[in-house]
């Protein structure tokens, strides 16, 4: 028996198959084949950082307000301090401007009896009565005839001297507010109101911190039967404030919110209460104000 036999005969290689022998043994003596795979992870992560940021962007946007602008006024925004609430009023007072025809009604009931006149208007509004079937005027206006105040050297003119034509010292400038109601029917109570503006309140400009500065009104008005309670006043008001609200509250319950006046630097509320009252019974009120987006301002 013949034991050495031949191997049995391979046919020859072509080179397509000696090229793919060659680069599968050039692939396994390589080191770190698995390493692409990971070319995959890092721009992933690097996509996920980037919404976290975004997204984190968009909800401290979302609840800090005070860093958007206020229509309006030039006061740097992060020095506003906005709250939650929006607008709410469903009733309203405002009945715009007053008509031509009754600007001289306003400016007589702008006048004390004694009082020579004319007054000099400096601003009025048309606003709802104290009943259903009646409305209102009102007005700020100054007496020039009998408060001419004298003035300090190097105050810029704003201090005055001893009170002027027989007006108390705390009011010598003259300003005064006013309400005339219409028509004047006999269950409306008072028809007609007039109240000297403190200087100091007049000189007072509103700030951030204290947007409405109140320059005179009521808290206790009635109707002859006392069925009906009215409180309203009259501000200053900060430029950026464009709504105003007011309501009452009465035994600890609010009534309410109702939308006021914001017109030309000032400001006018008013609401009024249904029940039995007694004369000289006063109604509380509670006001707030908005700027032109709907955003509530922290009035102190």
């Amino acid at each position: 028996m013949n034991t050495e036999l031949e191997p049995p005969r391979v046919p020859p290689l072509t080179a397509a198959e000696r090229s793919r022998m060659r680069n599968q043994l050039m692939e396994r003596t390589r080191p770190g084949t698995r390493r692409p795979a990971r070319h995959w992870v890092a721009p992933l992560v690097g996509v996920a950082a980037v919404g976290a940021v975004v997204a984190g962007t968009l909800v401290v946007t979302h609840k800090s307000p005070d860093h958007a602008g206020v229509a309006g006024t030039s006061t740097p925004a992060p020095t506003l301090a906005y709250g939650a609430a929006k607008p709410q009023a469903r009733v309203g007072v405002d009945l715009g401007a007053v008509p031509q025809a009754q600007l001289a009604k306003v400016v007589t009931e702008c006048q004390f009896p004694t009082e020579p006149g004319p007054a000099e208007l400096v601003w009025s509004r048309h606003v709802r009565g104290i009943s259903k079937d009646s409305t209102a005027l009102v007005g700020l206006a100054r007496d020039t005839k009998g408060a001419t105040p004298k003035t300090v050297p190097g105050d810029g003119g704003r201090r005055p001297g001893a009170g002027s034509g027989g007006l108390p010292s705390s009011a010598s400038l003259g300003y005064r507010y006013c309400l005339t109601r219409t028509p004047p029917l006999g269950k409306l109570g008072s028809i007609g109101t007039v109240g000297r503006v403190d200087d100091k309140a007049w000189r007072t400009d509103p700030t951030v911190k204290r947007g409405l500065v109140a320059l005179g009104g009521s808290d206790g008005d009635f109707t002859n039967d006392l069925h009906t309670l009215q409180a309203w006043r009259i501000y200053r008001a900060l430029p950026g404030i464009a709504k105003v609200e007011a309501r009452y509250v009465l035994d600890g319950k609010p009534g309410p919110w109702t939308s006021g006046v914001v017109d030309g630097g000032f400001a006018y509320t008013e609401v009024q209460a249904s029940g039995t009252f007694t004369s000289g019974q006063h109604l509380k009120t509670e006001v707030r104000a908005f700027d032109a987006h709907g955003r509530q301002l922290l009035l102190t």
